[in-house]
């Protein structure tokens, strides 16, 4: 896609103030924003827009007719060219046919019935990871279980065999640029897994299996070609879009837990508080910073009118610690009720994945909990101190001498 500045359709400053990816994750920031109302901003100098902080405000945005419009630099994915295969914003840029039709294929089949039959694979591979980490000494989680634990979830939910996932982690692992690490996919990690994707999705069209790849190709038409580009293009997005925010919920939400160690022993001391707990996680920690919308005809937004093209951002950490919603909305609360958070968005864009995500994570501190009830933080291991900028979380798993589990 290319980097240029849109064009900003706005009234007002012709210098917006800046915004980037450390600010919509900076609490006192976005809360002096909120302050502002719904002011125009440039979103790390690249595009302008309306910024919403406020959940009255966002919860109505995100729902508007009138802003189903695409983005500006929408580019469609049917080019054929294989020099795009590893162009990861495509995906959240599509024109908006093709996204509807690419969330058409996936919604159809991604349902709560075929999230709950997958949860026993859920819980083995959250065990096969778990089962591997060593006792006793620090470990980085991030690398031992929060990164991979979401990319075999995936992999199991598609039915790529295990011996074939490695497509999978070189691609996905490349396009982390989480926790101090620069983004390092390469091009020919990119091709590689469109070409691995490919050829599986033509040898499901052949012989079905009961995965979701099988699903969407035995009920989506009559175009076969069509058909495979947008199983290809689904999957792609469902790797992309489902991986990171599972890993920084689970990096995160463990970390609060375990430096507000009464919170972790009181789930020890009642498992049932568990639900809560991932649904006051998703709103404390909100992994995902940005829900964004384009006006496709003029509208008015928050008092603005914004012009056809223009786009408005829910900045949802900040949405989802509105004072004006949420209590003491700073206060890490598993008891919290109502607890309506919008972590994972609303209207035509929501997160088709929610229902596997919270399955994901009940399942990750459901089985921490189980297998090291002693779990702590620890210093880094010696020489992780040299790179102080990669920003990890190690933890110490101590097993419990009375009930190590064993995987199921």
């Amino acid at each position: 896609m290319e980097d240029r500045p849109m064009e900003c359709p706005y009234a007002g400053s012709d210098r917006p103030p800046v915004i980037g990816a450390e600010t919509l994750r900076d609490h006192a920031a976005l809360a002096r924003l909120r302050e502002t109302g719904t002011p125009e901003v440039s979103l790390g100098g690249r595009e302008n827009g309306l910024m919403v902080t406020r959940y009255e405000v966002a919860a109505a945005v995100l729902v508007e007719p009138a802003l189903r419009g695409e983005h500006p630099l929408a580019v469609s994915m049917r080019t054929g060219a294989d020099e795009e295969a590893c162009d990861e914003e495509r995906l959240f840029f599509l024109p908006t046919e093709e996204h509807r039709r690419l969330r058409r294929t996936v919604s159809r089949h991604l349902t709560h019935r075929r999230v709950a039959a997958l949860v026993p694979r859920v819980r083995r591979e959250a065990d096969l990871l778990l089962a591997a980490v060593p006792r006793g000494e620090a470990v980085d989680l991030v690398r031992v279980f929060s990164r991979p634990f979401p990319v075999a979830v995936l992999c199991e939910l598609l039915g790529i065999p295990r011996e074939e996932r490695g497509y999978v982690r070189d691609y996905l692992y490349g396009w982390i640029a989480e926790y101090g690490e620069a983004s390092t996919v390469t091009e020919s990690a990119g091709h590689a897994l469109s070409r691995y994707l490919g050829k599986l999705i033509r040898a499901r069209a052949e012989s079905p299996g009961d995965d979701l790849i099988s699903a969407m190709l035995r009920h989506g038409g009559e175009d076969s070609g069509l058909l495979r580009e947008d199983t290809l293009a689904a999957v792609r997005f469902l790797l992309v879009a489902g991986h990171r925010p599972v890993t920084r919920l689970i990096t995160d939400g463990l970390e609060l837990l375990l430096r507000r160690r009464e919170h972790w022993e009181r789930l020890k001391a009642e498992p049932a508080r568990l639900d809560d707990t991932v649904e006051e996680l998703l709103r404390h920690v909100t992994p995902t910073t940005l829900a964004s919308r384009y006006a496709g005809t003029p509208t008015e937004v928050d008092g603005a009118v914004l012009a056809a093209g223009g786009g408005v951002h829910c900045a949802l950490a900040a949405v989802n610690r509105d004072p004006e919603r949420f209590e003491d909305p700073d206060r890490f609360d598993p008891g919290r009720t109502p607890n309506a958070h919008l972590a994972f968005g609303l209207g035509h864009k929501h997160c088709l994945g929610s229902a596997l995500a919270r399955a994901e994570l009940r399942i990750a501190f459901g089985t921490l909990l189980a297998r090291f009830p002693h779990l702590a933080l620890a210093d880094p291991a010696p020489g992780a101190e040299e790179e102080p900028e990669r920003r990890r979380l190690w933890v110490l798993p101590v097993p419990d001498t009375d009930h190590d589990p064993v995987p199921r």
